[in-house]
C-alpha cells in the first residue's frame, strides 16, 4: 500500500518529486493528502503537527502546477512564502533553496536584514508580514507576477493583530492581481486548526481542508519544584534516562523571560550540561539568539531554556526531551512546545515541572485534552486598530499619496469590512490627526509626522513596543539585548543566562561585563500573560467532575471563594465588578474563580445584568485591550471605537447570561475544595 501511494505521488509530481522527496524514505501522510487539491489550483488549509513536512507538502505540488502552467518563463516573484519571524525566513530559505535550485527556480528572502530584491526578483520570495506590507506599499508593481501565496506557521499569527494585518494584505494582493486578471492560490499551513471555515474565511477563498489528525503518543513525567526552587535534579535525570542512557539535548520552555534567565543561570555548570546551557528569548539581540541556535544545534548534551521564541520551527536540530517550566497558557501552545521533541521518532517525551498543586492539576488536564485531540480555544477577535495601519499603508501605495475611507473598506477582507461603516471609519481618520490631515470631504493625506515614519520604515508593523534599554558588551560594544529601564537601578543583571555587572557611560550607553554575582536578577518590561481561554477553563471543571454551568462556593472564615471557570477575560470582568472585596492580585487565579477577602460573602449577582457588565467593559478599555492583545494602533482609535472593540471581543452580554442562569452551590467535597483553592492561587 505504501509503495503504491509513493508510486502515485511520483507520477503526479514528475518534475518536483525528486528534488523535494528523494532524501526521505517515505512521504508523510499530509504530503500525500495535499497533492491533488493543490494541483487543481484550490486554496488549501494544511493542518499537521510540527515536523510533519508541511513545507514540502505544499511546495512540491505547487511548483509542479506552476511549472506545468508557465514552464521556466515564470518571472519573480511568482510565489510569496510568508512566515511569522525573520529567524524563520532564514530557516525556510535554507531548507527550500536546494530543491528549488534543482528545479532551476531562484529563491530569495526579504526582511529588514535582507532589504533588496535586486534588479531581477527571485521567483520564490520568503518574507514576513511586515515586509509583505512594505512591498505592497512601496513596490506594488513588483508583486504583479505573483501566482500563489503560502502562509506558514499561521497558528502563530491568527487571532492576533498581526494576523488581522496579514488577512488584509492577502485581500489587497488579490485586488492588485485583478490587473492581470489572475486569481491568487492561497495555501494556509498550521500546526493546529480550530474552526477551519472561520480560518479560511479570514485568509483565503473557499479553501479545502487537508489534515493529518493522527496524534503523536505523549509520554509525560511530572516533577514538582516550588517557585524559586531550581528543578535541577529533574532536568539532570532526563538525560540520565530510565535505561541508564546518558546524554541528550533538553529544551525547556518557560512563560516569562525572567524565568528563562534565572533557570539558565541556575543550571549553568551543573553536570552533565556544564557550560552547554543557553537562554533564548525576544529581549536578547538577534546575534545572541542566532549563536544560541547554532550552538544548541551542534551540541550533544546541552540544555536550552526559551520562551515561545523557539515554539516555531526554527532549526535547532533533533531535541531529545522537552521540559515545560510552568503551564503554557493554552493547548495550541502546549502542543507546539511538545512538538519540538521526538522529531526523529513518532513519540513525544516530555517533563512537566509544576510549581504548585494548581499547576499539577492543569498539566494533567492539558495532557488528557491533548490526547483527546481537543484545542479548547476561544473565537478569534478582530483588532480594528489594524485598519488604521492598513489605511496608512494604502495611502503610501497610492501614487497620489491620499486615501479615502471608502477605498480602504473596498480593500479589506469581508470579515473586517463588515465590522466598519464608512461614517465610523471617517470619524476614526479624523480622530487620528497625528496620522492624517483632511484635504477634502472623505479624503486624507499624510501628516508630516506620518511622512517621517514612512521614511524610516515605521508604518508596517503591528508589534507592541516595549520601552527597554539596549545593553552592550563591555569588551566588543556589540548588543547583548534589552532590559527594563528599572534594571539600571541594580549593579548586576542576568542577560543571556549569565550574570553581568552594569556600567552606564557619560552618554547614557549601558555596558555589561560578565562575572559571577549572587545579586544579579533579570528585569524586563512587564507584559500581560497570555489569557487562559474560557473554553479551556470550562473543560477543566468538567474534567474534575464538576458542572461548568454552576458557580461553586468554597467558604472559610476569612475568604469567600467562587469557582467559575470563565477564563481570563471574563474572569477579569467578574473580578473588577466585585469591587473592593476582591483579592488585590489574583494572578492566573481569576481565570478559574473569584476570591473575596472576607468570609460569608455572596457572589455579586448584579453582574448577571448585561448593562452593568457593558458599563464595566467600557470603563476597562485599557486593561482589557492589553489582555485581548490589541496592537499599538488601537490606542489611536476614538474612545467609542475602543469601547466597541472591547465590547465585541469580551462579549459581556454572554457573560451576564452565564451568571444570571448559573446555580450557586456550596462545594462540600474536601478533595474538590482543595483542588479549587489550588486553581485559584496566584
Amino acid at each position: 500500500m505504501r509503495e503504491e501511494a509513493q508510486r502515485r505521488a511520483r507520477e503526479r509530481l514528475p518534475r518536483t518529486f525528486g528534488p523535494f522527496f528523494d532524501r526521505f524514505p517515505n512521504l508523510q501522510k499530509i504530503q500525500h493528502l495535499a497533492i491533488e487539491p493543490i494541483l487543481e489550483g484550490r486554496d488549501v488549509i494544511v493542518g499537521a503537527p510540527t515536523a510533519a513536512g508541511k513545507t514540502e507538502a505544499v511546495l512540491a505540488p505547487l511548483m509542479q502546477r506552476l511549472l506545468d502552467l508557465e514552464g521556466r518563463k515564470l518571472t519573480g516573484p511568482f510565489v510569496l512564502y510568508i512566515v511569522p519571524t525573520r529567524a524563520l525566513v532564514n530557516d525556510v530559505y535554507r531548507r527550500i533553496r536546494l530543491p528549488l535550485e534543482r528545479l532551476g527556480v531562484t529563491v530569495g528572502r526579504k526582511t529588514s536584514d535582507h532589504q533588496s530584491l535586486g534588479r531581477v526578483a527571485p521567483q520564490v520570495l520568503v518574507t514576513t508580514p511586515e515586509s509583505f506590507d512594505s512591498l505592497l506599499a512601496r513596490a506594488t508593481r513588483r508583486l504583479l507576477p505573483v501566482h500563489a501565496l503560502v502562509l506558514d506557521e499561521l497558528h502563530a499569527l491568527d487571532g492576533t493583530s498581526r494576523g488581522d494585518q496579514l488577512a488584509a494584505l492577502c485581500e489587497r494582493l488579490r485586488r492588485v492581481l485583478r490587473v492581470k486578471d489572475r486569481s491568487l492560490q492561497t495555501l494556509l499551513l498550521s500546526a493546529t486548526v480550530d474552526r477551519p471555515a472561520e480560518l479560511g474565511a479570514r485568509y483565503a477563498r473557499d479553501p479545502v481542508l487537508v489534515k493529518d489528525s493522527r496524534k503523536r503518543p505523549l509520554r509525560a513525567r511530572t516533577a514538582k519544584a516550588g517557585f524559586g526552587e531550581v528543578p535541577s535534579a529533574a532536568l539532570q535525570k532526563l538525560v540520565a534516562g530510565p535505561e541508564g542512557k546518558r546524554g541528550g539535548k533538553v529544551l525547556v520552555f518557560a512563560n516569562a523571560r525572567a524565568d528563562v534567565e534565572w533557570l539558565a543561570e541556575s543550571m549553568r555548570g551543573k553536570l552533565p550540561f556544564g557550560d552547554q546551557v543557553y537562554a533564548h528569548h525576544g529581549s536578547l539581540s538577534k546575534r545572541v539568539r542566532e549563536r544560541v541556535e547554532r550552538d544548541f544545534q551542534a551540541a550533544r548534551t546541552s540544555l536550552c531554556v526559551a520562551t515561545s521564541t523557539l515554539e516555531l520551527g526554527i532549526d535547532i536540530g533533533d531535541v531529545d526531551y522537552v521540559a515545560l517550566y510552568g503551564v503554557p497558557p493554552d493547548l495550541p501552545s502546549f502542543l507546539q512546545r511538545l512538538g519540538r521533541a521526538g522529531r526523529r521518532v513518532g513519540d513525544v517525551d516530555f517533563l512537566a515541572i509544576a510549581r504548585d498543586p494548581g499547576e499539577v492539576l492543569r498539566f494533567k488536564h492539558m495532557l488528557r485534552a491533548a490526547r483527546e485531540g481537543k484545542l479548547l480555544v476561544d473565537r478569534a477577535h478582530f483588532d480594528p486598530g489594524t485598519t488604521l495601519q492598513q489605511a496608512v499603508s494604502l495611502l503610501f501605495q497610492n501614487p497620489a499619496r491620499s486615501i479615502a475611507p471608502v477605498h480602504v473598506l473596498e480593500r479589506l477582507p469581508r470579515v473586517q469590512r463588515d465590522y466598519w461603516s464608512e461614517e465610523r471609519l471617517e470619524q476614526a481618520f479624523a480622530h487620528a490627526d497625528r496620522l492624517f490631515r483632511r484635504i477634502a470631504p472623505g479624503h486624507y493625506q499624510a501628516t508630516e509626522d506620518l511622512e517621517e515614519r514612512f521614511r524610516i520604515g515605521n508604518i508596517h508593523s503591528n508589534f507592541g513596543g516595549d520601552s527597554e534599554v539596549e545593553v552592550l558588551e563591555e569588551l566588543t560594544g556589540r548588543s547583548l539585548g534589552t532590559v527594563d529601564k528599572k534594571a539600571l537601578e541594580q549593579d548586576h543583571i542576568l542577560l543571556g543566562g549569565n550574570a553581568h555587572s552594569l556600567r552606564v557611560d557619560a552618554s547614557g550607553k549601558v555596558f555589561a561585563d560578565p562575572g559571577k554575582s549572587t545579586r544579579a536578577s533579570a528585569r524586563f518590561k512587564a507584559r500581560p500573560a497570555p489569557p487562559i481561554p474560557g473554553a479551556l477553563a470550562q473543560d477543566l471543571l468538567s474534567w474534575m467532575g464538576l458542572d461548568p454551568s454552576v458557580i461553586y462556593r468554597i467558604e472559610s472564615e476569612d475568604q469567600s471563594l467562587f469557582l467559575h471557570g470563565l477564563g481570563t477575560v471574563h474572569g477579569f470582568l467578574v473580578h473588577r465588578g466585585a469591587g473592593s472585596l476582591a483579592k488585590a492580585k489574583p494572578g492566573r487565579g481569576l481565570a478559574f474563580g473569584l476570591t473575596l477577602e472576607r468570609g460569608h460573602q455572596d457572589f455579586p449577582t448584579k453582574l448577571g445584568q448585561a448593562e452593568t457588565l457593558r458599563l464595566l467593559t467600557r470603563d476597562s478599555v485599557r486593561p482589557l485591550s492589553r489582555l485581548l492583545g490589541f496592537g499599538p494602533w488601537f490606542s489611536m482609535l476614538p474612545r467609542e471605537e475602543q469601547e466597541r472593540a472591547c465590547l465585541r471581543a469580551a462579549d459581556p452580554g454572554a457573560l451576564a447570561q452565564r451568571i444570571a442562569t448559573a446555580d450557586i452551590q456550596e462545594l462540600f467535597h474536601e478533595g474538590l475544595r482543595i483542588a479549587a483553592r489550588a486553581l485559584m492561587a496566584e
